[in-house]
């Protein structure tokens, strides 16, 4: 798979409806290993990665940050389903954690809120690919950790990150921690992959 062909692949789903993004995932679907059944309407709370598609870490963490990020971009466009951690139906936000880290062995919460003790924390300034950027939900003023995703672009403030996302792109996008929807909501930065 082509790390510069999956992101340039984002940069024309991010500008596209959900039936363009079909379109060009099937067109390109040999730089997708795993593709979303559009009609599927079941729900699942959690799905194992299958044992024959699971790894041990790398030995070196950079080579695993890139491993987890090439994992992750290939679910790119997959829809956002509430309480969902299947890629053949969707993601929601800890679902789509949740599915990545355990492809590679780690255990990880399956919900967005218990992310909040997990880990280590790390100044935002320190963040690396493959970090976990950890977010209030919505309504900000409830203070309840509502949202998770992963460092895709490490740049402090600036950083960009990939997540399952039930906002406009409604599925696995990559949006900026300098947006101001995402400012207002930052918790703190925490890593699990060292």
């Amino acid at each position: 798979m082509k790390y510069p062909a999956i992101i340039s692949l984002f940069f024309l789903f991010s500008c596209l409806d959900k039936n363009e993004v079909t379109q060009l995932k099937h067109k390109y679907s040999d730089l997708f290993s795993n593709k979303v059944s559009s009609d599927s309407t079941a729900v699942s709370t959690t799905v194992d990665p299958p044992e024959n598609y699971r790894t041990k870490p790398s030995a070196t963490t950079a080579t695993r940050r890139d491993e987890v990020l090439k994992f992750a971009y290939q679910y790119l466009g997959t829809p956002y389903v509430y309480g969902s951690a299947d890629p053949k139906t969707g993601f929601d936000c800890s679902g789509f954690i949740n599915y990545v880290y355990r492809h590679f062995g780690y255990e990880v919460p399956r919900s967005s809120k218990d992310f909040l003790h997990f880990g280590r924390e790390i100044p935002l300034e320190n963040v690396r690919k493959g970090d976990l950027l950890i977010f209030y939900g919505t309504d900000i003023e409830l203070r309840e950790i509502g949202h998770i995703g992963i460092v895709s672009r490490a740049d402090a403030g600036n950083s960009e990150f990939i997540h399952a996302s039930s906002g406009k792109a409604n599925g696995v996008t990559v949006s900026s921690l300098s947006s101001p929807h995402y400012t207002a909501r930052f918790v703190k930065a925490i890593s699990v992959l060292d």
